[in-house]
């Protein structure tokens, strides 16, 4: 008969066993963890794949709409500064000597000698900025204008007058100028009598500068010298010549001769200096019209390149 295992023994035995079935479990959920993980790492790995190629994917989006709304907003700002420049009858004051190395980069006889006549404004003339003007045939007009605006400078005698209002009917009824019925406005050819309306804020400088001198040249009263010169030119011997063949051209199809401009200064009661650079180093290259006004008139100042378009210089 055998003899029974002592309880010890029986331990010794039985724990082997449950080491194995211990370790068994241990695998089993160690598997089952790193199964868990990896599936766990195979999903958050395409969900992070996903996310990050849906993230570059916007960002090369917003990337590609932000350089397409770049260079339309780049195309539209400089249409508007096109547009505006276009539309900018006087520009903002720029370098004297930076406009001139701009402008004139040649090594011409021609270039060098306006170099050279820009040198001579900014150093002993003192001119340091140029504004420049509008190119049609309005610039000289217009720079003279709006130096007369801008520095607050008094409006002529003539402009004060109560009956200006009623001068173009006057000059036709009272005096017999029938020409006046002629005058056109630029394009605007022969408006019979809308005419009247539109002369009596500009025909004034005609009575008060051209039609009065003009009788008093007949009767041999003294005139200035000016208007002499004026009437005797085969091309404006009187005022309807002179209206026809120049005043109505004028920001038509042509600019202010040298002739005009001694009119527009005696029109506006202003002294006109202008600097013309083509002319440096001679006598007539600082002109004024006209050469010795009345009385104190106040002075403007243009320069031109070339007597066809003139700036606007800053002293």
């Amino acid at each position: 008969m055998a003899a029974r295992r002592s309880p010890p023994q029986e331990r010794e035995r039985q724990r082997p066993r449950d080491s194995a079935a211990g370790n068994d479990q241990v695998h089993s959920w160690t598997l089952v963890t790193s199964q868990a993980l990896d599936t766990a790492w195979r999903v958050g790995k395409g969900s992070v794949t996903l996310a990050v190629s849906f993230l570059v994917g916007t960002l090369c989006y917003f990337r590609r709409l932000h350089l397409y709304l770049g260079h339309r907003l780049k195309r539209w700002i400089g249409y508007l500064q096109r547009r505006f420049k276009r539309n900018l009858s006087v520009e903002a004051e720029v370098d004297l000597l930076s406009y001139c190395a701009r402008e004139w980069k040649g090594e011409t006889p021609h270039a060098k000698l306006v170099r050279k006549a820009y040198e001579e404004l900014f150093w002993r003339r003192h001119i340091k900025c140029v504004r420049q003007v509008r190119r049609d045939n309005y610039d000289a007009l217009r720079s003279v204008l709006f130096q007369i605006f801008s520095q607050g400078l008094s409006f002529p005698s003539w402009m004060k007058e109560k009956d200006i209002a009623k001068l173009p009917e006057k000059l036709l009824f009272s005096q017999g100028c029938n020409w006046i019925q002629q005058y056109s406005f630029g394009p605007e050819k022969y408006t019979g009598s809308n005419v009247f309306g539109k002369l009596r804020k500009c025909v004034e400088l005609l009575k008060a500068q051209v039609t009065e001198a003009y009788e008093q040249m007949k009767t041999e009263k003294a005139i200035p010298s000016l208007f002499r010169l004026l009437f005797t030119r085969e091309t404006s011997s009187d005022p309807l010549s002179f209206m026809m063949n120049h005043l109505n051209s004028v920001g038509d199809t042509c600019g202010l001769e040298q002739i005009d401009m001694f009119v527009l200064g005696y029109s506006l009661e202003v002294k006109i200096k202008v600097f013309r650079l083509f002319r440096f180093n001679s006598r007539d290259f600082e002109v004024c019209y006209p050469e010795e006004s009345l009385r104190e008139w106040p002075e403007v100042s243009l320069l031109t390149e070339n007597d066809c378009h003139y700036h606007i210089p800053v002293f």
